[in-house]
């Protein structure tokens, strides 16, 4: 690969920038580790498939063997991306703070070199080495041209997809750098953007607004599978081209003729291809600005973001401020407080808060409004003459025979469900009129009891998600922004020991990021409230939670102290590693590595037949996403333990809650591990590094 790359570089006019990092890119071990795990990766998951693929490929039928390629080359395409998406941003990233805190910047400034030859070298200098790794699973993706069943155009459109997200990534670095909006704080803002954007569009796909509905030429209304979305998300664009039938674009002919112009036809019929153009053409649309004002702007000693204060006349010069009470310990105290994390800024903070608890208190304003259904049973069973009062259209009061056949979404029920508030799916009478067999589900909402669920378990997860990335760069840039400005030589020659250093860095961050913990336990919690005011008014005899009200203790305690153990585990890279973007992305890649494997075993043995429910679930609680599973959608993801058919629900929520405690308990004890290992070797590794 390494002899495609220089082979690929003789073909391009040489540049000093672009040239440097390439070189040292080629020689640094760390790289070879990155591609030999990318790779691993890729390799792990053809063998996953080709192993666990059905008997029928083993026969060699070939209908067979192009289906296991289709599945594989889907496992690896959404693999390949979403590594290219979590590590674009920490490569790109570095370009806004690299060149300043190094004090090259004015030295590069100076040289004669051109304003398009230092933005274009450092751009494609912060993209070569995602697109090496791309370039380097060429191979292996090559290996579904074997069994057939993939398109030679499917792979391509993969590849641009994934580069053409790291080209824009770096773009967005890039402008950053050179209008001084970025500062070393901004690095995991801009991580933290491209997340919640991957995701956050990913998700609100599945609202039904975000779809084109329109009638056709039979006069049928018609919704799109596809939504405006699509062309603009990469794991959407690329989901369109494994041809699944459930997510299609539509024809062109088939679209209202005002949609049918160009773009928006190129725009709703081939996501794929316009999301390559529109990135490519967003990145040349950025870099043009940075390449025609890079020295006016570095020779302004006003940033961009002084520029705007001052022609709004929002500006309001030296200001003063009250004096702020210190901790006991300074050191935690300025970690919380002052520079714990790179999303430290107020806007980032508390709009985290109050978007998250804002989409919580519409997720349940939504499931508490009920829709009256089409007839419906409101506690109106009469045990006495053994009528069932059935409301809505045409509204009648039936007999009910004796042992007739009462069944809840087509599972087994018994005649005290009656006394409910349900909406009637089917019922059928005997010729006299009496009821026989009546089909009953829940009374209908704006937002059913499942979807409620799913959609708060994945805002829950989402949440949690964003919690882990902002405590990852916070840890992992504690010792090494110390390092970077010269202040941790300063701490060392004061009494401050080891241990309180350690300690104070660790409590700072964990206070810090409480308040952000804070926002999926009270989304938890309006939810187990207004389930609590349902049991406490109602007579529904098939009420069922829709989080577990243990959770108000053990969501917190697990959030908390998987908060703390990602804390520990990014000091530990910070106080190894020399740089900032180096401590950050290892502390990245081994959080999200671990939580990728815990969450999938834990799913993997609660969807596995054959284990007791009691056990999966006692497995599966190790884990913390598979413990908000469990709290929020059992029934879903453990429906052997949780589901109608489990014979004691009761029993698998205490052990869930038994094993959460020893969880907790374990992770508190390789907590307590690492902090001792580091208070051990901090002062051989600061002298080690200062060599």
């Amino acid at each position: 690969m390494l002899g495609i790359a220089d082979y690929l570089w003789r073909l391009i006019p040489g540049n000093p920038i672009l040239r440097r990092v390439v070189e040292a890119a080629g020689k640094k071990r760390r790289d070879l580790i990155i591609r030999c795990g990318y790779l691993g990766l890729l390799i792990i998951v053809v063998l996953y498939v080709l192993g666990t693929s059905g008997t029928e490929t083993n026969t060699g039928d070939l209908r067979a063997l192009a289906k296991d390629s289709a599945t594989l080359f889907k496992g690896m395409s959404y693999l390949q991306l979403g590594l290219v998406a979590l590590l674009s941003p920490i490569f790109t990233a570095g370009a806004i703070t690299q060149e300043k805190d190094s004090q090259t910047y004015d030295i590069l400034l100076a040289t004669p070199l051109t304003n398009g030859q230092i933005v274009l070298g450092s751009l494609l200098s912060r993209v070569f080495f995602v697109v090496a790794l791309l370039v380097s699973g060429i191979p292996i993706f090559a290996i579904t041209q074997i069994f057939g069943g993939v398109a030679i155009k499917s792979i391509v459109y993969s590849f641009l997809i994934a580069a053409s997200t790291a080209m824009v990534t770096g773009a967005m670095a890039m402008t950053i750098a050179t209008f001084k909006i970025g500062t070393r704080r901004t690095m995991f803002s801009f991580y933290l953007f491209i997340v919640i954007y991957l995701v956050g569009l990913y998700l609100l796909d599945r609202v039904e607004f975000f779809h084109l509905t329109f009638t056709d030429a039979s006069g049928n209304r018609v919704q799109t599978s596809t939504s405006w979305l699509t062309s603009l998300n990469p794991f959407l664009a690329l989901q369109v081209i494994f041809g699944d039938k459930t997510y299609m674009p539509p024809n062109l002919a088939d679209l209202p003729a005002e949609y049918q112009a160009w773009p928006f036809g190129w725009f709703w019929t081939n996501p794929a291809t316009f999301y390559v153009s529109f990135m490519l053409f967003l990145s040349v649309a950025m870099m043009a600005p940075s390449i025609v004002l890079l020295r006016r702007l570095a020779q302004s000693t006003t940033s961009f973001r002084g520029w705007i204060l001052q022609k709004l006349k929002l500006s309001k010069g030296d200001r003063t401020r009250k004096p702020r009470v210190v901790w006991q310990n300074p050191i935690a105290w300025r970690e919380a407080k002052t520079k714990a994390s790179a999303a430290r800024a107020t806007f980032l903070r508390y709009g985290f808060i109050v978007i998250g608890l804002t989409a919580a208190i519409v997720l349940l304003v939504m499931h508490s409004t009920e829709v009256t259904p089409k007839e419906f049973i409101d506690h109106s069973f009469d045990p006495a003459k053994n009528t069932l009062y059935v409301e809505g259209s045409g509204q009648s009061e039936m007999p009910v025979v004796n042992g007739a056949e009462v069944t809840i979404e087509g599972g087994p029920a018994n005649m005290n469900d009656l006394y409910g508030k349900y909406a009637v799916n089917n019922l059928t009478q005997d010729a006299t009129g009496s009821i026989t067999t009546i089909d009953l589900g829940e009374y209908p909402r704006r937002l059913m009891s499942e979807e409620a669920r799913r959609w708060l378990l994945g805002l829950t997860i989402v949440e949690f998600s964003v919690i882990l990335l902002i405590v990852a760069n916070a840890a992992a840039s504690t010792v090494t922004r110390e390092k970077e400005d010269g202040t941790l030589d300063l701490l060392l020659t004061t009494p401050i020991t080891s241990r309180y250093y350690i300690w104070g860095k660790l409590r700072g961050l964990v206070a810090f990021v409480l308040p952000l913990v804070a926002v999926p336990v009270v989304s938890a919690f309006l939810f187990i409230a207004h389930d609590l005011i349902r049991w406490l008014a109602g007579r529904d005899n098939n009420f069922q939670w829709i989080v577990f009200p243990e959770a108000l203790i053990m969501m917190p305690a697990m959030l908390i102290i998987v908060c703390a153990f990602a804390a520990i585990l990014g000091m530990q890279m910070s106080l190894r590693c020399r740089t900032t973007v180096r401590a950050v992305m290892s502390s990245v890649g081994i959080i999200v590595g671990a939580c990728a494997a815990m969450g999938w075993c834990g799913f993997s043995i609660l969807d596995k037949s054959g284990i007791t429910g009691e056990l999966a679930v006692g497995v599966g609680t190790f884990s913390p996403f598979t413990l908000l599973t469990i709290l929020i959608d059992p029934q879903q993801f453990a429906g052997s333990a949780f589901g109608r058919t489990a014979s004691d629900p009761g029993g698998a929520r205490v052990v869930a809650f038994v094993v959460c405690l020893v969880a907790l308990a374990l992770y508190a004890l390789g907590i307590w591990s690492m902090y001792r290992s580091m208070v051990k070797n901090f002062d051989m590794t600061i002298r080690r590094q200062s060599r």
